[in-house]
């Protein structure tokens, strides 16, 4: 007859470290996508059961004391991440995951930057109409080299993943090694893997406030130290990636002042408050000819509930410590408010690139918590009720993960249709290299040349060929294989294109649909 009580006794002897492995092991599921996207539930689950077990029912405390890392290991994983995220960066442009909007539009800017052009192709405005994006600029000379998107989407990839290493130099004579070598894996770790809204900032395409993580934690090291010489040019290539990049000085400013710095930190907070009203209400208008453009909607009382429940998404992953010791969280509070101002869905939603400046912040804020507030913390925590709210806590952190990288690097991998038009494409691009082109959203940034735009779908149905200069494009191309962002019905689009008659189809093309302008 089986007896149970060796196997019973034998699980109350486990310790509430055994809840560790179980979650290792769910984060290790996740993390490969193995089973579909929900099979990490089930070994989570388990390490729920053993940890409520041990910190409910046993009463013990968590181990803040004792917790330490491996950093073998973890440089391991770090490297193996590295790998992971430049080989999805790489293979996304092959797979055509990207559109014109916004990694072509941006690395059409640079191009004609490159050219000593201040010029949006795809927009046919100038670049500084659009965004305030001078920054850019930087990547102008590795463009004369050869022109690619490369060079920015392999920037912001490095970007998000030097943020690591940036925390731990930042950190330096701020706490003890372990706790800093702690600190700088657990915000890479949310950043890069774990924070919704900062995960799907770095996965997005790109967006010129993506590469400013880095920096940011920069800046805030130098303002510490008062080394405002540095502080300024560090400043200066931020408030250049974007128009409300001020953001980031309002937020560094209020926390002076929560600091009880005050003089330092008004002046900043005005500082930044002031060049952001400039950018965006002079500038940028100056170089538009004060024309209306673009869809910027300021509804701050718009859609409340869903407002409500974005700050619900940034806060519950980081156990809403910014806001209950909001002396350090008010870095974030500037650059959250741009968002809530919005009436841009979008804007408020973590589902795009908004976060990048906000989750930065947020995370920057609960660095220091931890380690100016750890102690309270862990007294906190001592106290059985709030445990429980710990255990919750963690549920709600691992509802909201973000999809896997194993899954995203798999969806970002070309099969052989993508590696054949993509062939095409090269092949027209290298034999057309001056005429005037209207292209399909995600045939964009396979090319750069000044005399492009892209090619949009009216409500009617019509697909009306663009045009550059006055002058209708030579040609226009078009994939039905591929995403066709602005063009809802492409097959429709390419029926309008075949009655049109000023246009005929050139037939020496399988997988990409190319039309020229009649010469009669």
């Amino acid at each position: 007859m089986f007896r149970a009580d060796p196997v019973i006794n034998k699980l109350k002897n486990l310790s509430w470290e055994t809840s560790y492995i179980w979650f290792w092991i769910s984060l290790i599921i996740w993390m490969l996508g193995i089973g579909g996207s929900d099979l990490y539930a089930l070994p989570a689950l388990i390490g729920l059961i053993l940890l409520f077990r041990e910190l409910i029912i046993n009463d013990n405390p968590l181990p803040f004391n004792s917790t330490s890392l491996n950093h073998s290991i973890v440089k391991i994983f770090y490297v193996l991440l590295i790998l992971m995220v430049l080989v999805k960066t790489l293979l996304s442009l092959y797979s055509f995951r990207w559109n014109i909007f916004d990694v072509g539009s941006y690395s059409s800017v640079v191009f004609n930057f490159s050219n000593g052009l201040n010029f949006n192709s795809f927009l046919q405005i100038p670049s500084t109409a659009d965004h305030f994006t001078v920054s850019l600029a930087v990547f102008a000379p590795l463009y004369w080299i050869v022109a690619t998107v490369h060079w920015l989407t392999f920037a912001k990839a490095l970007s998000y993943l030097s943020v690591p290493l940036v925390v731990f130099f930042w950190l330096k004579n701020k706490t003890d090694n372990n706790c800093r070598f702690l600190i700088s894996f657990l915000f890479g770790l949310w950043m890069l893997m774990l924070y919704k809204p900062a995960v799907r900032s770095s996965f997005f395409e790109f967006s010129p406030s993506a590469l400013a993580p880095p920096f940011i934690i920069l800046s805030f090291l130098l303002m510490q130290k008062s080394r405002w010489f540095l502080f300024a040019i560090t400043m200066l290539f931020l408030l250049g990636l974007k128009e409300h990049m001020g953001v980031i000085l309002i937020g560094f400013g209020l926390y002076c002042v929560s600091q009880k710095n005050y003089r330092t930190g008004l002046i900043i907070a005005v500082l930044g408050f002031l060049i952001t009203y400039l950018m965006i209400f002079h500038i940028m208008p100056f170089f538009r000819d004060y024309q209306a453009f673009g869809n910027t909607q300021i509804a701050p009382f718009q859609d409340l509930p869903g407002k409500a429940y974005y700050l619900i998404k940034l806060l519950w992953p980081l156990g809403f410590l910014p806001l209950v010791f909001w002396r350090y969280g008010i870095l974030a509070l500037p650059a959250i408010g741009v968002n809530l101002l919005s009436g841009r869905p979008g804007m408020y939603s973590t589902g795009f690139h908004y976060d990048d400046i906000s989750s930065t912040l947020l995370l920057m804020s609960c660095a220091l918590i931890i380690i100016e507030k750890r102690i309270i913390i862990a007294d906190w925590l001592g106290r059985k009720w709030l445990k429980g709210v710990f255990i919750f806590w963690i549920v709600g952190v691992l509802v909201q993960l973000p999809a896997s990288p194993i899954r995203i690097l798999k969806y970002a991998v070309p099969n052989s249709s993508h590696l054949n038009l993509l062939e095409e494409i090269w092949y027209f691009d290298n034999n057309h290299p001056n005429d005037s082109l209207a292209v399909q959203s995600t045939i964009g940034p396979h090319i750069h040349r000044h005399n492009i735009t892209i090619m949009t779908q009216q409500h009617t149905g019509e697909c009306s060929p663009p045009k550059i200069n006055g002058s209708p494009v030579k040609y226009i191309l078009l994939s039905p294989d591929v995403g066709h962002y602005l063009i809802n019905d492409i097959e429709n689009c390419i029926k309008f294109l075949e009655d049109h008659p000023g246009y005929i189809r050139k037939n020496n093309f399988q997988h990409l649909v190319v039309y020229e302008r009649s010469t009669t």
